[in-house]
């Protein structure tokens, strides 16, 4: 497209940047203009709410437009209400419509057009489903306004968006803002946060793209009030961390807070083969495939060893590589695996039957509710009598779960893991980066179990002896406290092994009765088996 063909003077489509924005009265902060002179692919401009991110997309965008005839751009947002609050409302109030750069507004299309053909479209991107409505588009440069709350599928599909059909006129790349929190937490920290060491550096990913992250924070907006100040200042702990300090690492609606690298992540050692071991897998093609190594040792605590994790990796390279990752001579005693791994798809193999011809044996997941599975992962989070590792280093109490320091993807998704925003609040987020989290859900569900009264019994019991109310020198094991309390002559004791469960738990299960007391004597110890 040529000036001559849209009969416009070139002044009217080639002005400079700075002359876009005084035209339109916007005046930049000194970190908004940071971010418009990124010349990197991919750009994330967060951190903290105020810091005038919203506004910096808008004029970013409307400039891209005049310098670029015929460029599309596509400005994102996970619903058109969201996009009322924030990008067309700033696209009103501070920048006119563009009106004083000829733009015209089609409020029925959401669509600001450009009297050199370039094109601003507004749209909604909740589900897949919503992006591939955009199937057939194309887009030159991509506008995502808080990136973290719409789902990494969602984005990635957008982004395959990204083309032109027209050699002069240039992929300009992606331009994104965000707070901390939300479904895509996990991957905008991944991408955008850790890899550049919180903004320290830019880098160039697998597709030779460079990445570059711009913090954002509320004292970088000289135009926002005092009292909108002093309202972030008064939000709840995790709320504040997200939206004042633009902490990445302590979001609001974080599932699993009490997650600590000081206390749950060791440096890798040798392990004592007679701790029984247990592999858990999340299959995945296009989504992530997930494997973890547990060993359980004498306390019932779960040590995390090891970890597979990728995507586009077939069934059977997938159980080629989980055996090629174990020792000589490792024994593992059960490998979970999600039951939908059983399913047939047509003439097609089921994957379990795939993974067993290759050589890996796996057994269905008895899952149960995810908020069950949620609620055994943060009671292996809970802190226990300490392990010999943390006594020798003068620690009375440790996690029940202990993860090595190489272990990063697990620690990553685990620690940026969000609770849902729909249906049960309990529940995690679903479009979160899940898979080794669920990995995690299934063994820790799998590796114990308990009678609910057998349980409550014992609780009982070992409250009396706490006040006194019975000698301790009644029955020593949870299966002469059964006998005595039926009649019945008590059975042996067995061997300890497995974890640890409350009461409340023990009411959701029903699977065995072999468990004894803790060091504490609070919690019940399940001792393998059923």
């Amino acid at each position: 497209m040529t000036a001559a063909v849209l009969g416009l003077a070139a002044a009217e489509w080639e002005a400079p940047a700075g002359d876009v924005f005084d035209r339109l009265g916007y005046v930049p902060t000194p970190k908004q203009r940071v971010f418009h002179d990124a010349a990197e692919f991919d750009v994330l401009f967060g951190g903290s709410s105020g810091g005038g991110k919203s506004v910096a997309l808008v004029g970013h965008a409307i400039r891209e437009c005049v310098r670029y005839p015929g460029l599309r751009v596509g400005a994102f947002r996970r619903t058109y209400p969201e996009l009322k609050e924030s990008l067309l409302t700033e696209l009103s109030t501070t920048f006119g419509y563009g009106q004083a750069l000829g733009a015209s507004w089609n409020g029925n299309e959401y669509e600001l057009r450009f009297p050199n053909g370039s094109l601003v479209m507004f749209r909604y991107a909740e589900t897949l489903k919503d992006a591939t409505r955009r199937q057939g588009g194309q887009y030159q440069l991509l506008i995502f306004d808080e990136r973290t709350l719409t789902p990494p599928d969602v984005v990635s599909f957008l982004e395959s968006r990204l083309r032109s059909g027209r050699a002069d006129i240039p992929v300009l790349g992606i331009r994104s803002s965000a707070n901390p929190g939300g479904s895509g937490h996990g991957s905008v920290k991944k991408r955008y946060i850790t890899a550049t060491n919180y903004g320290e550096r830019t880098y160039k990913d697998e597709r030779g793209r460079t990445v570059r992250f711009i913090p954002s924070k509320l004292e970088d907006n000289p135009h926002v009030n005092a009292e909108y100040a002093a309202d972030l200042m008064a939000l709840p702990e995790q709320l504040r961390a997200a939206f004042l300090d633009g902490n990445w690492d302590v979001f609001a609606g974080q599932m699993f807070p009490e997650l600590s690298r000081e206390r749950h992540v060791v440096e890798p050692s040798a392990l004592p083969p007679s701790w029984r071991r247990f592999t858990s897998t999340d299959w995945g093609f296009s989504n992530p495939f997930g494997t973890l190594w547990a060993a359980i040792d004498e306390d019932g605590r779960a040590w995390f060893y090891r970890e597979l994790y990728g995507t586009q990796i077939g069934e059977a390279d997938q159980a080629r590589r989980i055996l090629a990752a174990e020792g000589p001579g490792e024994r593992i005693s059960v490998r979970y695996a999600d039951d939908a791994m059983w399913a047939t798809r047509g003439d097609a193999k089921a994957i379990s039957t795939v993974y067993r011809e290759n050589g890996v044996h796996l057994t269905p997941a008895n899952k149960g509710a995810r908020v069950t599975g949620w609620q055994r992962v943060r009671t292996y989070l809970a802190e226990g009598p300490a392990c010999l590792h943390h006594r020798a280093a003068g620690w009375e109490t440790c996690p029940m779960l202990h993860m090595f320091s190489t272990l990063k993807d697990f620690y990553r998704t685990l620690s940026d893991l969000p609770h849902a925003v729909r249906g049960d609040v309990e529940d995690a987020d679903s479009d979160g980066e899940d898979h080794l989290p669920d990995c995690a859900r299934y063994l820790l569900i799998n590796i114990g179990g308990g009678s609910a009264e057998q349980w409550l019994a014992w609780a009982r019991r070992k409250a009396a002896i706490a006040t006194g109310e019975i000698p301790p020198e009644l029955p020593a094991g949870p299966a002469a406290v059964a006998a005595s309390a039926s009649g019945a002559e008590a059975g042996p004791e067995p061997a300890l092994e497995g974890v640890l469960l409350s009461p409340a738990e023990a009411r959701k299960a029903a699977r065995d009765q072999r468990f004894r007391e803790s060091p504490d004597g609070v919690m019940l110890r399940y001792l393998g088996g059923g």
